[in-house]
């Protein structure tokens, strides 16, 4: 994994950029971005202690909003120009979005409806914890 650029957001988060491309052949190579942010989770996020705890109990204090972008086949020779043009894409379309105020709250709520809509997929956590 190679750093490309970090870029504290307006709400005071940080963007990490990094790039996960590996070659697939002699001749092309798998271009792979990443894009993530850290959250602490706050119990101010929720209307109660008990949301905030259950959010707790499965993503623990930090929380982690992950992108991940990725064109497979791709000519040696292109590489760079693909990766630029995935990370203008994001950045054009979710840079501002990821920014807001609320991005933290928001995406804390919305693993908790996650949890709720789907609990069996929190299950064998649940189930660990007895």
């Amino acid at each position: 994994m190679k750093l490309l650029e970090e870029i504290i957001l307006p709400n005071g988060l940080k963007l990490i950029i990094s790039d996960l491309s590996r070659p697939i052949a002699a001749d092309t190579v798998k271009i792979e971005v990443d894009f993530k942010i850290d959250i602490d989770l706050k119990e101010s996020f929720f209307e109660n202690e008990a949301d905030y705890q259950d959010v707790k109990k499965f993503f623990g204090d930090k929380l982690v909003f992950e992108n991940k972008e990725e064109r497979t086949f791709v000519e040696k020779e292109r590489g760079d120009a693909v990766r630029e043009e995935l990370i203008n894409t994001f950045k054009k379309n979710l840079l501002n979005y990821l920014g807001t105020e609320n991005f933290g709250a928001k995406y804390a709520l919305s693993l908790l409806r996650d949890i709720r809509k789907n609990p069996y997929k929190y299950q064998f956590r649940l189930d660990d914890e007895t």
